[in-house]
């Protein structure tokens, strides 16, 4: 239902984009009177036999909970499934660098204790970025680092009882996955809601948000182009697509349509961002069953490829995380 409190604004947007640099991003001051609550990091990775690879890493303060680490297990057909490297990864504190022209999260603690109390083959992690570059290693998984491709995303709910302060940025990054050479995309996500509560307990996992859709294009020519683009319940649809070369198309209200195959996967979507439409491509081998079955509420993500419907650019790769709940769809392919 729409809020007619005085000073709510529900859940309508107000969208946005940044200058990504750390000095200036300042994640320990409050925005809008709520906090840092949970960083992410996560990327899909292409090799030179078109495999696919995926991390993703959470943060929580200087706490991280491991790192999911996806793979099709050298079948090109087959989906993204959990690899066993996952149990490998590190988990637990970290020290972090907070301060000045870069970030960093590194040194476990716990890898400082005597060996024999880690899991066996237990690797490190060292992530640190400045405005212009990104370098991400977590010992024999992977060895990346890559450019800014460009803005950053932001978006803000202004609302009483569920306000959320979202921040978002892209780097194409190249290097080593298990010792493939790869190149593709990662995302650096920060986001504010009211203290005390995980993502999967506040609103927008358990109710409102229906699908949330990150993408980047990189094109044969050297430029990228990358945004978010998310769909939800009572006006909770941002959508902001930023250009390498400044140009920025932005959105309180993407209006997507989508279209499910029997076991209710994407297979297709369409998004409006002003007077311009991105179309969504999911196929059955950019499924992530098992990574989706770690969740609940029927949570589904998914690797595909998003294009802006008539640009003649010539792309030389694109990925695209699209993750949500698809019962929150109705049989129009709408929001329910």
């Amino acid at each position: 239902m729409a809020s007619h409190k005085l000073g709510d604004f529900g859940t309508q947007p107000v969208v946005g984009t940044f200058d990504p640099s750390p000095e200036d991003m300042a994640l320990l001051t409050s925005k809008h009177g709520i906090g840092l609550q949970t960083t992410w990091l996560y990327g899909f990775f292409r090799d030179e036999d078109g495999l696919t690879y995926c991390s993703e890493r959470k943060f929580v303060g200087s706490l991280t909970s491991g790192c999911f680490v996806m793979t099709q297990h050298g079948d090109a057909s087959a989906e993204l499934n959990v690899h066993k490297d996952s149990g490998r990864s590190a988990r637990g504190e970290l020290r972090r660098v907070l301060d000045g022209k870069s970030r960093r999260w590194f040194d476990p603690v716990f890898q400082r204790l005597p060996k024999d109390t880690l899991p066996a083959g237990e690797q490190p992690v060292d992530l640190e970025f400045t405005r212009e570059r990104l370098v991400y290693n977590e010992g024999d998984i992977l060895s990346l680092e890559g450019p800014s491709v460009g803005l950053g995303v932001q978006f803000y709910i202004p609302s009483l009882d569920r306000p959320l302060m979202y921040t978002s940025t892209c780097f194409w990054m190249e290097g080593l996955f298990q010792g493939k050479r790869v190149s593709g995309p990662i995302w650096f996500d920060n986001a504010f809601w009211r203290h005390g509560l995980e993502w999967k307990e506040y609103g927008y996992f358990t109710d409102y948000q229906i699908m949330w859709h990150v993408f980047c294009n990189k094109f044969d020519d050297g430029s990228f182009e990358w945004g978010h683009l998310v769909s939800g319940r009572e006006g909770f649809s941002p959508g902001v697509v930023v250009q390498s070369n400044g140009d920025v198309a932005m959105t309180n209200c993407t209006d997507p349509v989508f279209t499910l195959d029997a076991g209710a996967w994407p297979t297709e979507a369409k998004w409006g961002v002003g007077d311009k439409t991105y179309q969504f491509a999911g196929p059955e081998n950019g499924r992530m069953t098992e990574f989706s079955e770690s969740r609940w509420a029927n949570y589904r993500a998914q690797l595909g490829q998003s294009r802006l419907v008539g640009d003649t650019r010539t792309l030389a790769d694109g990925l695209t995380w699209n993750e949500g709940f698809t019962d929150r769809i109705g049989p129009d392919g709408r929001p329910a």
